[in-house]
């Protein structure tokens, strides 16, 4: 069985807690799998991080737990793009938003541009 997690500000948005949940899943026999970065859903934006502290913890994560315990921590790109990795190689700051790259290699706009 595989887990897909939310990265939810105020909840689980300290490595602690996450290593914990993380260890919790796996005891249970369930992989940990994506760690999803806060859609942009209408009334949840005091829920959601910065793509920056999500990278943070996911790279203290590492340091802290065993491969088993890693999610990937991905973004659904607005808009229908499918998942993209939140790696700081597929993440580049362009003012005050980003751009993420997608599965084909494409650039997107993050938040997207209305």
């Amino acid at each position: 069985m595989l887990s897909q997690t939310v990265l939810l500000k105020g909840v689980n948005d300290d490595v602690e807690t996450l290593e914990n949940l993380m260890r919790a899943l796996v005891a249970a026999r369930v992989k940990p799998y994506y760690l999803h970065h806060g859609d942009l859903a209408p009334g949840t934006s005091h829920f959601r991080t910065s793509i920056e502290h999500g990278q943070d913890l996911t790279e203290a994560l590492r340091a802290r737990a065993s491969g088993l315990c890693q999610p990937s921590y991905v973004l659904d790109i607005p808009g229908g793009a499918a998942k993209a990795p939140l790696s700081r190689a597929a993440v580049r700051t362009t003012g005050a938003a980003c751009e993420v790259c997608d599965h084909e290699g494409r650039w997107r706009a993050y938040p997207p541009e209305a």
